[in-house]
């Protein structure tokens, strides 16, 4: 899609053979760190028909330090899955960084003894993540709807992102609340990344300084897109993008 991309992160020595095709790809991969101490962080995912799904952790590396998180871009993503981030830490990486866009799913994650995952969302820590970041990514799963809402009119400087799997996304913004529905436009093979896409795609667009209708209208379209490939790999043409994005415009609806 013509965006570059820098992957901050961690990894154990399971991962090397992945690491060899991130470089044929032309993904950088210097900021990622095989470690000997921790197995890749690694999740069993088995979707039910109701578009939900059940995730089951396998393995976690370790947590991030500030030492892991030197020379940032101007513009970030942080997107823990399995509370790899600290409030503490998500507080030293605004302080480097122009733009923080945060997905919260990471944050909100509770294992019980057989690595099954649940939500488990404190209010003061979704405070202080929407006082730290200028986007923020939930999901339906990861909160109560109407505690959202109550909190989120707290901050109308913020762009807050709520998805709803195949349902689509709500962009809220001020006193403006925009959604696009995005079910049905391809045969999905494989929904899983796709909220991340959108999530860093969104966070790079306004960083731009890019419209945020659009942005949001945009982002959903290359998250649709990437659901056509199987797993993280696949290409994504911009015919194939503007496409979606015309149909999801007029699907679009704002309040």
């Amino acid at each position: 899609m013509g965006f570059d991309v820098l992957p901050i992160s961690m990894a154990g020595r399971d991962f090397s053979e992945y690491l060899t095709q991130y470089v044929e790809r032309g993904i950088p991969t210097h900021r990622i760190k095989i470690l000997n101490g921790c197995g890749t962080t690694s999740y069993e995912i088995t979707y039910l028909s109701n578009d939900r799904r059940v995730l089951r952790l396998l393995s976690r590396c370790r947590d991030f330090m500030q030492e892991d998180l030197y020379d940032l871009p101007s513009v970030v993503a942080v997107n823990p899955i399995a509370r790899e981030v600290s409030i503490e830490v998500l507080n030293y990486i605004r302080r480097q960084v122009r733009v923080l866009g945060v997905d919260l799913q990471g944050f909100t994650r509770v294992f019980d003894k057989d690595g099954y995952v649940s939500t488990a969302v404190k209010v003061d820590d979704l405070i202080k993540i929407l006082e730290i970041a200028d986007l923020l990514k939930i999901s339906v799963d990861d909160a109560d709807v109407q505690v959202l809402n109550s909190i989120i009119e707290r901050f109308p400087n913020k762009v807050v992102l709520i998805t709803m799997g195949s349902r689509g996304s709500i962009m809220i913004y001020g006193n403006r609340r925009v959604q696009v529905v995005t079910g049905g436009i391809v045969d999905a093979k494989d929904p899983t990344g796709a909220g991340d896409v959108l999530t860093c795609l969104m966070t790079y667009l306004v960083g731009r300084g890019e419209d945020l209708v659009w942005s949001f209208v945009y982002s959903n379209a290359v998250a649709v897109a990437k659901t056509l490939g199987e797993g993280p790999y696949g290409s994504i043409s911009r015919d194939l993008v503007e496409s979606i994005v015309n149909k999801l415009y007029s699907r679009l609806t704002t309040a």
